[in-house]
């Protein structure tokens, strides 16, 4: 079944910068950074879905609670310390949980694992948890430390089963065929240019869901701690970020996208206005 409408979800993965070991984000602590990002938001009249690494409350709760009065934003859980490894997944949603539930007074619809790192226990956690949605899926390759290959899994949401128990995920999406990543950090790599060539030969599909974090926007400014190839990756046209995702929102408004939350999304899913794949837990590492 074919959409009828057009849905672009903007995401952002609220949690500290890249190797900064006090937790900073630079965004919450520079008022011309949350000035140019909030603007771009407000005059295109979109929306932010942010996962917040409930860690950052403690140290940023006022300034979190401000993001949210200054634009559309709602919240999903982006795990409690950012803890990589599968091994502690089931307690980093357990804190994660309770340090959402005491800041912010409800219960939380969806969760994206640290760099999508998630398998098939994880998924059976969240589950577990009661969670309606994941959004940790990436349907492409990654080739660093934290690699996995998700060319097998659906591009589009769709539902994982195991047990009689489900769970709806909401993948970031790729461009067709070709799996490349529609986030921030893959169109400060490749450049807008190659991105629109792409979109030409590879069109979006109905729903997009993008992905972001707050040092996409900076990272020439606390670029001191990375190195090697990722130090030149993160860095590529680094100081035209805003400038950049601009641009993204006006593509993505001029193809006839509507700004959504994830949870608005995730309402129009599960009401069946979309027709879900059924996949199986296993399918995951």
């Amino acid at each position: 079944m074919k959409l009828r409408k057009k849905i672009a979800c903007i995401t952002m993965d609220i949690e500290p910068d890249l190797r900064d070991d006090r937790g900073c984000v630079r965004m919450f602590d520079s008022r011309d950074l949350m000035d140019r990002y909030s603007s771009i938001v407000l005059e295109n009249n979109a929306k932010v879905t942010g996962y917040l690494q409930t860690s950052l409350i403690e140290k940023y709760s006022d300034e979190i609670g401000n993001m949210a009065q200054i634009i559309p934003l709602e919240f999903g859980v982006h795990s409690h310390t950012h803890e990589r490894s599968t091994k502690h997944f089931a307690e980093e949603v357990e804190n994660s949980l309770n340090a959402y539930r005491d800041y912010l007074e409800v219960e939380p619809l969806g969760y994206r694992a640290p760099n999508g790192l998630i398998d098939r226990d994880g998924i059976c956690t969240l589950m577990e948890y009661q969670f309606k949605y994941d959004a940790s899926i990436f349907p492409s390759i990654r080739l660093d430390e934290y690699g996995y290959s998700n060319l097998h899994l659906p591009n589009q949401p769709f539902r994982f089963v195991h047990n009689g128990n489900e769970i709806i995920e909401l993948p970031v999406t790729c461009l067709p065929t070709i799996r490349l990543v529609m986030s921030m950090s893959y169109i400060k790599l490749l450049g807008l240019d190659t991105y629109r060539t792409l979109m030409r030969l590879f069109p979006l599909p109905d729903v997009v869901i993008f992905d972001s974090h707050p040092y996409d926007y900076y990272v020439n400014r606390i670029a001191g701690n990375i190195h090697g190839w990722k130090r030149y990756a993160h860095l590529r046209n680094a100081d035209q970020a805003f400038e950049l995702f601009q641009s993204v929102i006006s593509i993505l408004r001029d193809q006839g996208y509507e700004f959504w939350y994830m949870s608005e999304l995730y309402e129009h899913v599960k009401r069946g206005l979309f027709n879900l794949t059924n996949i199986s837990v296993e399918k995951l590492n």
